[in-house]
This record gives structure tokens, sequence and C-alpha cells, in this order.
């Protein structure tokens, strides 16, 4: 057997949450070239942000939680 059967044999014999693991531990090395599926959650990671005055003082009447 080759190398690359072994592991596709062990591979078939884990279960789901070993092969989750074994992924991200893939991932965490850089043996992958999948993507992890984080980036779909949060779609304005990496956006500009733009503070127009962020030392301006809040208004009393602001904030929802006091009225």
């Amino acid at each position: 057997m080759t190398v690359k059967e072994l592991l596709i044999d062990e591979l078939n014999r884990m279960s789901e949450s070993e092969l989750e693991k074994t992924l991200k531990l893939l991932q965490v090395f850089g043996l992958t070239h999948h993507t992890p599926s984080t980036t779909k959650k949060y779609p304005l990671r990496g956006l500009p942000i733009e503070y127009i005055d962020p030392m301006e003082p809040v208004a009393m009447s602001d904030w929802e939680v006091i009225v």
C-alpha cells in the first residue's frame, strides 16, 4: 500500500469530529489550500472604518437605555 492509500484508509475510519479537528490542525500548519469558512461569517471584516468625530460628547438623550 502507498502512503496515500494508507492515509485515505485512516481518514475513512475517522469520525466527523475527528476529521474537523484534523482539518483545523492542517490549516494551522499551512498544509492545506482549503480556506476556513469563518471568512463568510464576517463579511465586513477587513473593510476600512471611518470615525467622523470620535471625540464628540454624547448627550444623555442619545442613550436609548436611559430614555
